[in-house]
């Protein structure tokens, strides 16, 4: 208690916090102190207060860390680490707090138990990425080792979690694993891995700027990454709303594009942000394959617009749909039929490909109202068969 009255008394802007934090330590009410420890931490502008942070991890915390829910005291002190080192001015460097979150796993694993260290681990992974170096590439590629080995470590403990696990533990996982991959690539790696973040992310996990940066990231990944042909996973999540409103907010409007394979809708996209769209290295850089995408996605939502019953598509049709040249028709269907996106025969005698099989999406509201008529209409004719064999029965007794 001598820590918190010192406090109280040097500090009087943290004095009620402080005092609050003294009764429920002294009362022994550690369900609700840890709430209250959790409130004061979370507060950003107590990271700029010099070493109040790291001291009330070392003179007051310590002092009963034992008692706590460990997964919880490991959450605070992953929280006083990014304060003090993200504080200004920070009362930690990177490497500092990475050891002092290495150090707390080290000594107290066994205590801690899986999660509480994994989610500590992971920390530690995310501030290595994010610490600002100076030291060139060959620094860059040792600390991109150093978070591979880390990230490789924790997938069987990942695998072994269930259901009942804190989702603040994936999300951790989830945030070393897409800022790693945010910067070593592929984007098809960063995307699931963001899909993965989204997943276990809640409305007040992160702030609007950063939401923006990953809705840009996010949606770049999805249109340039190799094997991301199913749009409707990221459409489905709120992160593309916060690009609403920015000079970005034409990102989400070509996702939903591309996931309806609008083929006239891209290029108009295009003519309407052609100088942000060239501002994009990613994009401009896998430029012909992002046309190629668009072409297939038209292709899928054509097939999946025709009744099971009819996909024997003529090249023609194709050919309009995906608004390519005739001869390019039989290349797509090869290349869709390469990818796994479809499943089927190409008949070049009478320039048709009858297909059989067509890879699933998640769905838009569009989307299933559209396989909600496909059913009515199969129920529909179910009907009609069953009235037809009803009357035929009653001939043939």
């Amino acid at each position: 208690m001598d820590f918190i009255e010192t406090t109280c008394a040097s500090t009087p802007e943290v004095a009620e916090a402080f005092t609050r934090l003294g009764e429920l330590s002294q009362r022994k009410l550690y369900h609700e102190l840890t709430d209250a420890l959790r409130a004061f931490v979370g507060d950003a502008s107590h990271g700029s207060r010099g070493r109040l942070l790291l001291d009330l991890e070392a003179k007051f915390l310590s002092t009963f860390e034992g008692r706590l829910n460990q997964l919880a005291y490991a959450q605070i002190l992953a929280a006083i680490v990014r304060s003090s080192v993200e504080g200004s001015p920070a009362a930690l460097t990177s490497d500092e707090g990475i050891a002092m979150l290495e150090k707390a796993v080290e000594a107290k694993r066994s205590r801690l138990g899986a999660e509480p260290s994994l989610f500590l681990e992971m920390e530690a992974a995310l501030l290595r990425l994010c610490a600002p170096r100076v030291d060139g590439a060959g620094a860059a590629t040792a600390v991109h080792a150093t978070v591979k080995s880390a990230l490789d470590e924790a997938k069987p403990v990942m695998d072994a979690l269930t259901g009942t696990t804190d989702t603040a533990v994936f999300h951790k996982y989830y945030a070393a694993q897409s800022e790693y991959y945010k910067q070593v690539g592929p984007p098809e790696a960063f995307y699931r891995a963001a899909l993965g973040l989204l997943s276990y992310a809640s409305a007040d996990d992160s702030t609007l700027e950063a939401k923006r940066t990953l809705a840009t990231d996010i949606a770049l990944a999805a249109l340039a990454g190799d094997g991301v042909y199913n749009f409707g996973e990221v459409l489905a999540t709120p992160i593309l709303s916060a690009l609403d409103g920015t000079p970005n907010a034409w990102l989400g409007d070509l996702l939903a594009v591309f996931a309806k394979g609008d083929v006239d809708g891209f290029n108009a996209a295009l003519g309407a942000n052609a100088a942000a769209y060239k501002a994009q290295p990613a994009l401009v850089a896998r430029a012909a394959f992002v046309k190629e995408k668009i072409a297939l996605l038209a292709f899928m939502n054509m097939i999946f617009e025709t009744p099971s019953h009819a996909r024997t598509l003529k090249f023609g049709a194709v050919a309009e749909r995906c608004r390519l040249d005739g001869d390019q028709v039989e290349w797509l269907a090869m290349r869709a039929m390469a990818l796994g996106l479809v499943r089927g025969v190409i008949d070049e005698v009478e320039s048709v490909v009858e297909v059989s099989w067509v890879q699933p999406r998640v769905l838009d509201a569009k989307q299933i109202e559209h396989l909600v008529s496909q059913i009515d209409a199969l129920s529909d004719k179910s009907q009609v068969a069953h009235g037809l064999i009803a009357d035929q029965a009653v001939e043939l007794l």
